[in-house]
């Protein structure tokens, strides 16, 4: 992977959850147990959701990677989120949440955020301070701005109270308030998700967990360290990641494979990788540091990876000269 793509890739996996996210929240009983990393609040989100992420946003705009990297940390989801419901992310949002299906879909998606919210004043701005048209309508007894309405994918936001709104499209946020009017908790039918958030720890800044469907676009082989033959990818079942943004870039990924055979073969795949960056190191010197960064381990069926970027090593393979034009224009975030 060429020194512009990497930095590139890293930012969008540090804010892609929040780009996923950035938008809506739902208020349950208290007295619901959080699973893991995700608050009582989220199990309101859908049944048939492939993968759920989560981003600290409190966190994540406090730490030295959003100072340092605003002008690309910040996603464009943010950005749209203040534009369309006068909400500021970095001073409203205390977390959010978000849930979907790879394959897509009029429902797949729905998030959920919790912060402090005027909701009168935030109604009023939606009305008419949105460049989109917004028209409010009441659905389970709450009230939501539709935007949209009539075309081919209208979209919705509902305040449920202070704390809590949901965003997502018009039949995923329909879902959602009905699932909350009758006092359902959809997520926590899916066996699948609820095992892997049980395995998540609380405090990362960021999270996902999803299921073998959040893998089936990715390659099943790859072209072979210094450019051998292709390397089949043994099958991945599930993915866990985590990550953390001071005092370094720190993430934290488990893959789950059906045998400890196919964890093995990965490993060996992912520190062969690991291993052209070390002898690449004599040309390019910044590879040293990046190949040290990351190990490769065993456990089992699981597959793990650890990765720690200082904020200096990311910021020299950004400021390396040349390296853009070298490798041509990065590609376009998902």
């Amino acid at each position: 992977m060429s020194r512009s793509r990497l930095v590139v890739f890293i930012s969008m996996l540090v804010v892609g959850l929040g780009s996923l996210a950035a938008v809506g929240a739902v208020y349950l009983d208290p007295a619901r147990a959080a699973v893991g990393p995700l608050p009582p609040e989220g199990l309101l989100l859908p049944a048939d959701a492939r993968f759920v992420a989560g981003l600290d946003v409190k966190r994540f705009t406090a730490s030295p990677f959003y100072k340092r990297f605003r002008a690309q940390a910040r996603p464009e989801a943010l950005r749209d989120l203040e534009e369309k419901t006068g909400i500021v992310p970095e001073r409203d949002v205390d977390q959010v949440l978000v849930a979907g299906r790879p394959e897509g879909g009029p429902a797949a998606g729905v998030a959920i955020a919790l912060g402090s919210f005027d909701t009168y004043k935030l109604g009023r701005s939606i009305e008419t301070g949105s460049k989109r048209k917004a028209t409010a309508r009441t659905i389970e007894g709450f009230t939501a701005y539709v935007f949209d309405e009539g075309g081919k994918g209208p979209g919705a936001v509902a305040f449920i109270d202070r704390q809590t709104l949901v965003m997502g499209s018009l039949p995923a946020v329909e879902a959602a308030l009905r699932s909350r009017s009758q006092g359902a908790v959809p997520l926590k039918s899916n066996a699948g998700l609820m095992a892997l958030l049980e395995r998540v720890k609380p405090g990362a800044t960021f999270w996902m967990v999803g299921d073998q469907s959040l893998l089936s676009n990715l390659p099943g082989s790859v072209p072979g360290p210094g450019g051998g033959a292709p390397v089949t990818l043994p099958a991945l079942q599930s993915l866990i990641v985590t990550g953390d943004l001071d005092p370094v870039v720190s993430l934290s990924i488990t893959g789950d494979t059906p045998d400890g055979e196919s964890a093995q073969n990965l490993a060996n795949i992912l520190n062969g990788f690991v291993g052209l960056l070390a002898l690449q190191a004599a040309q390019k010197p910044e590879l040293k540091d990046l190949a040290t960064a990351i190990s490769v381990s065993t456990e089992a069926n699981h597959v793990l990876v650890s990765a720690r970027f200082p904020y200096e090593l990311l910021e020299a393979l950004q400021a390396t000269p040349g390296a853009a034009a070298q490798t041509g224009p990065a590609p376009p975030a998902p």
